[in-house]
């Protein structure tokens, strides 16, 4: 089998996980209507449903601290399987489930799931793939998660609320199938000096190219220089500080971390970029898309707007694969910007008609028909691909080695309170000041945060982690193998001793 398709094989196991991610957050919107047409076995109030919609996110941040245990203590393989647990079981009690508290418990156990996959699926795609397909691989998330989306929608419309959990339940367990037969990542044997296995599982996976060898003794390198580093400032700590306890010297070794400007850096670029996807309207509509369509296209009943959800759910899907080709030809910064300031202008904009319209200033009805939906497909389109994308991506290739369980976890810690809050206020916000003031905000805040990563974000595009590992810290690996830049070096030095 070739590498690509071992890569192939080992993403897809990710890429389920990501789909009943997906699903898992659809299926709000399936519970909710089905339950309040049909009756159901309980009545929900607006306070259960916004819970419901919400709780995912508290027990994110658990795992979200979980995740780095498992992924330095078990390895990136074994990580993934466990992530599967909680979000089987979570199908499992809505399955037999049928109150409010059995539902919130699912939504928990989703959750847990979802703060052990947030850290852990990037950061395995980028160490389990070739550079040059790593954003495309990294691109497929985006996929899953629309993909997932859009199945619970189309299986609740057709199925009961049960049946859609039985459906759902299967990702995981097709996943936990490919997780099994998948090798243990390369990086992480690094990190733990496992030499020889390393190079046994970067040669299953990646080949045994010139590159490839060049690349995994990058690697090892660095881990060795990392190590020696580390046991030196080791020594001149004991030898300086015996007096401390060992819990002083963790929060000291944790706070040299946090000013190491590879870490920092980072993280900053991270926390922004999850920031800008889950206000970007990630989660949002998926649970509340019913009601945003209402008001945007001007319509009384959620049956109303079914159509033109379904079509939003099927182009957000198709967006995320054709994100993937432009991962592939251009670079990520472009792709990024120009989806962010389109994402801004098509949020402003649908506000802007909208206070325009209940002002009376448009009247034409075929104004009043087609414009509202081709602002939403604008936004759709804008947002799907290249933020929904760029998600995975750029959190999966900033991170160096040595802090890239600590990194993904303090920065997807920011996703979980980010999703609460979120998906908490959003209806109230669509009370107090609209949906056209709600949409206003959101663009305010993907404007700040969109121009901290326009300062702070390198390109990544076909570059290796660690030449961009080497990027924040300051190297520059060609400069240093191009027999030219050594030359100007020597002459600006021997300049130097002249004077």
């Amino acid at each position: 089998m070739k590498p690509f398709l071992k890569q192939a094989f080992v993403v897809s196991g990710a890429a389920l996980n990501i789909a009943g991610h997906g699903c898992a957050h659809g299926y709000p919107a399936v519970l909710f209507a089905q339950i309040n047409r049909d009756g159901g076995p309980v009545k929900l109030t607006d306070h259960d449903t916004s819970w419901i919609a919400s709780v995912v996110g508290a027990m994110g941040i658990v795992g979200n601290f979980i995740s780095p245990v498992l992924m330095t203590k078990f390895g990136r393989q074994r990580a993934h399987l466990i992530s599967t647990l909680p979000a089987l079981l979570g199908w499992i009690v809505f399955i037999f489930g049928n109150s409010v508290p059995l539902f919130i418990v699912a939504r928990l156990l989703h959750g847990l799931a979802l703060g052990l996959r947030t850290p852990l699926a990037a950061i395995l795609v980028a160490e389990y793939t070739d550079p040059k397909y790593r954003g495309a691989f990294l691109g497929t998330f985006a996929i899953s998660l629309g993909l997932g989306i859009f199945l619970s929608h189309l299986w609740g419309a057709h199925l009961t609320w049960k049946m859609t959990a039985a459906v759902c339940a299967l990702f995981p367990l097709i996943a936990m199938a490919i997780i099994s037969f998948s090798p243990e990542s390369p990086s992480w044997l690094v990190s733990k000096k496992k030499y020889e296995d390393a190079r046994k599982a970067f040669k299953w996976v990646r080949g045994t190219g010139p590159e490839e060898q060049e690349e995994l003794r990058a690697m090892i390198d660095a881990q060795e220089l990392d190590t020696a580093e580390e046991r030196r400032d080791r020594v001149e700590t004991h030898a300086c500080n015996n007096m401390f306890k060992k819990v002083f010297e963790a929060i000291s070794d944790i706070l040299k971390i946090l000013k190491r400007k590879e870490f920092y850096k980072p993280a900053i670029i991270a926390i922004s970029m999850l920031i800008v996807f889950e206000f970007g309207g990630a989660h949002m509509f998926a649970a509340y898309g019913n009601i945003i369509l209402q008001v945007v296209l001007d319509k009384d009943d959620p049956t109303d707007v079914a159509w033109q959800f379904t079509v939003i759910d099927l182009l957000r899907t198709v967006c995320a694969f054709l994100a993937i080709f432009l991962l592939k030809s251009f670079k990520r910064r472009t792709i990024l910007f120009t989806s962010g300031v389109m994402t801004v202008f098509s949020m402003s904009a649908i506000s802007v008609f909208i206070y325009l319209r209940r002002s009376g200033i448009f009247t034409a009805p075929w104004l009043l028909d087609v414009v509202p939906m081709s602002l939403m497909i604008m936004y759709t389109l804008s947002f799907c691909l290249g933020l929904a994308a760029l998600n995975w991506v750029i959190c999966g290739e900033v991170f160096p080695l040595a802090y890239r369980s600590l990194g993904s976890t303090f920065s997807t810690s920011f996703l979980t309170p980010s999703f609460v809050v979120s998906m908490k206020t959003a209806p109230h916000l669509y009370a107090s000041i609209g949906v056209e003031g709600a949409y206003l905000v959101y663009s305010a805040i993907l404007t700040v945060f969109l121009s901290i990563m326009y300062v702070m974000l390198p390109e990544t595009k076909d570059r290796t982690l660690q030449d961009i590992e080497d990027t924040f810290k300051g190297k520059n690996r060609k400069k240093k193998n191009d027999p030219e830049a050594q030359m100007k070096l020597i002459v600006k030095e021997n300049a130097v001793l002249v004077d």
